[in-house]
């Protein structure tokens, strides 16, 4: 049986390895980028330490640069020339987008750079990785799984960018769906709650900026330092990250997967609450949960 191969973007921690080193396991020769040789070596060490290093590949690439993309693209099409061998057409079975980025603040008080950033990386990014990949895929009649966030459904303060660049990928992703069913790839999303990852890190360092920018008497300073509470308690409790690797497993597993699939499913009561409830009571819920 010819074994199966996934690309799976933003493999440092999180999600991202947590699935990396699950497929390994199971026998899929995953390709994983990461951004640093020390995340590399790091991931190479806790392979070996699972047993799964000979199905697992790192590779460098920072995906908002199209020639280090580029670059992803021909060292994974070499590596499955020398498997196939060279009478076999390439193949990928499976695309994982889930590399991304989180700043939280009052948009009023977010830099442009920042809210650049997250679009670039969390929304272009993707389409770029899924076009160079797209052959391959389709030679495969393969899989591409988006993440995107319980975030891509609901936005509240303080996440509003992040929110925004999630439901730009949510969109993306239903029509592009449309767009490759003819061609047997199938389009999936994956909407994520709470879990104790890193993605955070970086938005708590700059909420102490937004609170500097708005001044310590301003509204949004006790707004921000709430959405700073809430961030560390994200960072360390939430939904266990295998879940979030079991969820792709069952996608992958799927001949008929669904187009969305929100984890852990508590995670789509709340959705289905805000799909349905009235702006103006959404609204007062919002603030007296975040007392705003």
């Amino acid at each position: 049986m010819t074994q199966k191969t996934i690309v799976i973007t933003g493999c440092s921690s999180g999600f991202g390895r947590c699935t990396a080193l699950d497929l390994a396991r199971r026998n899929w020769h995953v390709f994983a980028t990461v951004r640093k040789d020390a995340d590399k070596e790091s991931l190479l060490q806790e392979a070996e330490q699972q047993k799964c290093q000979a199905h697992i590949t790192p590779l460098l690439c920072d995906i908002t640069q199209s020639e280090q993309v580029a670059k992803l693209v021909s060292d994974v099409e070499q590596i499955l020339r020398t498997e196939a061998g060279e009478t076999q057409p390439l193949r990928l079975d499976a695309l994982l987008n889930n590399a991304g980025t989180a700043y939280g603040g009052p948009i009023e008080l977010m830099p442009l750079e920042d809210i650049r950033s997250q679009f670039e990386l969390n929304v272009i990014a993707h389409v770029g990785v899924t076009q160079a990949f797209l052959p391959l895929l389709k030679a495969a009649r393969g899989t591409i799984i988006n993440v995107s966030s319980i975030s891509g459904r609901i936005s509240v303060p303080v996440t509003g960018v992040y929110s925004a660049s999630k439901y730009a990928l949510e969109a993306l992703s239903d029509a592009w769906r449309l767009e490759l069913a003819p061609f047997g790839v199938r389009m999936v999303l994956i909407e994520p709650a709470s879990s104790p990852t890193d993605i955070w890190k970086t938005s708590l360092q700059r909420s102490s900026e937004h609170i500097g920018a708005a001044g310590e008497k301003s509204p949004y300073a006790r707004l921000v330092k709430m959405a700073e509470s809430s961030a560390m308690q994200s960072m360390t409790k939430g939904f266990p990250v295998q879940k979030f690797a079991d969820t792709v497993v069952r996608v992958l597993e799927s001949p008929h997967p669904r187009a969305r699939y929100g984890v852990p499913g508590s995670a789509t009561v709340l959705m289905t609450l805000r799909r349905f409830l009235p702006d103006n009571l959404w609204d007062r819920l919002i603030r007296l949960a975040m007392h705003w």
